[in-house]
């Protein structure tokens, strides 16, 4: 196979991968409200069945993490392209430590001005996770899914616009989609829902930074899981106090 056949390959198969999601979403999104007749039964009995059976985390872990693994062991993607292989630990930990540190002061600094200003709003769901018994588990896993997301979506951009434009070009392919998704859009315009975007989107940001300067993807799920932890951390300690507060001035 030319190389060019492999990098339309690779470029057709992620075109599909990301729209088994838009088409999936968004297909979930429109079953969400309940529905008369056969149809709707049939539909609540798997919504139902689902919860019960983490029907939802099989489906993520599916797409996220086992779709990319098939497409890697069928040969159509390179684990060097995935930021898997020929990896330079010692600049790399420096980097992406150089860089994360950058980062969570500038996230530190725009989250803190936030909590600090906006008042009465809700607390981000994902920041509940803290909240509860080994929660950074959670954190860890949507860090390793939508890094492994990223990393598969940039391959073929990798091949096609080179080591530099290949990573944006792979990170404006994932916001295209992720725009297209119902439920995300509907986010944006819910508070707390909205937050939760908004930091999504960040740090999608900083890791393809990293991935230019480090070409590690574990690297860019140790930077996003951190920095997500830190954001979370801070969000939730304000949440706490606020009754407090409250309370102390008789409200």
């Amino acid at each position: 196979m030319t190389l060019l056949a492999y990098k339309v390959r690779l470029l057709l198969a992620i075109a599909g991968y990301l729209a088994i999601y838009v088409l999936g979403t968004n297909v979930a999104w429109a079953l969400r409200t309940p529905r008369s007749g056969r149809f709707g039964q049939v539909v609540e009995f798997v919504r139902l069945w689902g919860r019960r059976l983490w029907l939802g985390d099989a489906v993520r872990l599916a797409y996220y993490l086992v779709a990319p693994y098939l497409i890697l062991y069928s040969g159509w993607a390179s684990p060097l392209d995935l930021g898997l292989a020929d990896l330079d630990w010692i600049s790399g930990l420096g980097l992406g430590v150089a860089i994360g540190l950058g980062s969570v002061s500038l996230l530190l600094l725009l989250w803190w001005q936030y909590v600090r200003l906006v008042k009465d709003q809700p607390m981000m769901p994902q920041a509940k996770w803290l909240e509860q018994p080994l929660g950074w588990a959670f954190v860890l896993r949507e860090a390793m899914f939508l890094e492994a997301w990223s990393a598969l979506c940039r391959s073929p951009m990798l091949l096609l616009a080179g080591p530099y434009f290949g990573v944006y070009l792979g990170l404006a392919a994932v916001f295209a989609a992720a725009l297209l998704n119902a439920r995300t859009r509907h986010a944006l315009g819910v508070p707390g829902l909205r937050e939760q975007v908004v930091l999504t989107a960040s740090l999608a940001v900083v890791t393809a930074i990293v991935y230019v300067f480090t070409r590690n993807l574990w690297v860019c799920i140790a930077v996003h899981f951190l920095l997500r932890v830190i954001v979370l951390r801070l969000v939730c300690r304000r949440a706490m106090r606020e009754p407090v507060m409250g309370e102390q001035l008789g409200v």
